[in-house]
Parts: structure tokens; C-alpha cells; sequence
């Protein structure tokens, strides 16, 4: 039996913390192109309707032109992946509208219930600024809640009582648009 000695990390011979990547990691090319083409391929069908052979084949050649165009863009491989999680995200995002809705409603129509304005500041570390500008839009979208303004990585909120800033505050939102993106970063 043979031992295998392994050279120690030169962070661990100079005595520093070992420095770590937190970079999302990239998809392989090919994963990537395999992804813009099914996606390309499915979205064909859904719009045309059409299953006859020459549409198939149509779709198909098509499919792969823009996938092979498009094999160094990452954009559109990351878009085609976040598409599920987006599309599991915004049911959650409806129900909290309606659920504002019936708040804001009740604040209105009830004078004894406190309309106590309140400015937030919610510190964001997404690396990408789609999450930041997803986050923004779904507390805009949010009754009683209005992002006024970004400054670097903090979002600026006005809600319309404290109880919906804290819950602004709360980050379930920023986590939850984090998790869409695989950014962490909330």
C-alpha cells in the first residue's frame, strides 16, 4: 500500500485564510447549448401549434441556429434556467399582492386602523442587478409598498405603515428573488 502525500495550499504555508471563489459557477459550453436549444425548440412549438414533420424539422434547424449564434452568451442560458424558479416565484408573488391588497383596503375603509408612513433602507448584495431590479419591482408591485429609489445596492421603500416596512425589512422577498437568480446575495 502506497501513501500519496499532497503539497500543502500556500495560503497554509504563509499562515493566511485560504481565499475561496464565490463566483457563481458557469455552466459547460455544452449544457449551455443544449439548454438554448430545448428551450428554443419548446417555445417554437407552444407559439406554432404545429407538430407536422416539416414544422418539427423547421423547428428544429431553427432551434439550433439560434443556439449555435448564441453559444457565448450566457444570458440566455442563464434566462432559460431561471425561467422555473420564475415561474414558481410568481404565484408566491400574486398571493402576497392579494394579501396587501385586503391590508391596504382595510387601512382605508377602517379609520381606526394607523396609516403610519415609514422610509425603509434594504441593503442588497446581489451580484446581479436583474435580481436587484426584480426585487424593486416586486415590492413596487406590493401594496403599500413603493421602491423609491437605488442607491448602489440599497433599496429605498416607502410603505405605508411600519408593519410593512418591517416586513420589507424581514427579507423573505429578497431571499426568495435571490434564490430565483441563484444569488445569494440577499
Amino acid at each position: 500500500m502506497s501513501t500519496v502525500y499532497h503539497a500543502p495550499l500556500p495560503s497554509a504555508i504563509e499562515g493566511r485564510e485560504p481565499e475561496y471563489n464565490t463566483r457563481p459557477m458557469s455552466r459547460p459550453r455544452a449544457s449551455r447549448l443544449l439548454l438554448v436549444f430545448a428551450g428554443c425548440l419548446v417555445f417554437w412549438l407552444i407559439l406554432s401549434g404545429h407538430v407536422a414533420p416539416l414544422d418539427v424539422a423547421l423547428a428544429v434547424a431553427a432551434s439550433a441556429a439560434v443556439a449555435w449564434v448564441n453559444w457565448r452568451d450566457e444570458a440566455l442560458s442563464d434566462l432559460l434556467a431561471w425561467t422555473p424558479r420564475m415561474l414558481g416565484y410568481a404565484p408566491w408573488l400574486l398571493r402576497e399582492i392579494w394579501i396587501a391588497n385586503i391590508q391596504v383596503v382595510r387601512l382605508v375603509l377602517d379609520p381606526r386602523l394607523p396609516i403610519d408612513p415609514v422610509v425603509v433602507r434594504l441593503p442588497t448584495r446581489y451580484t446581479s442587478d436583474l435580481a436587484r431590479t426584480t426585487l424593486a419591482n416586486s415590492i413596487t408591485l406590493t401594496p403599500g409598498t413603493v421602491t423609491i429609489d437605488v442607491e448602489d445596492e440599497t433599496l429605498v421603500v416607502h410603505a405605508i405603515t411600519r408593519a410593512g416596512g418591517g416586513d420589507v425589512l424581514g427579507g423573505g422577498m429578497a431571499r426568495r428573488v435571490g434564490r430565483v437568480f441563484g444569488d445569494p446575495g440577499a
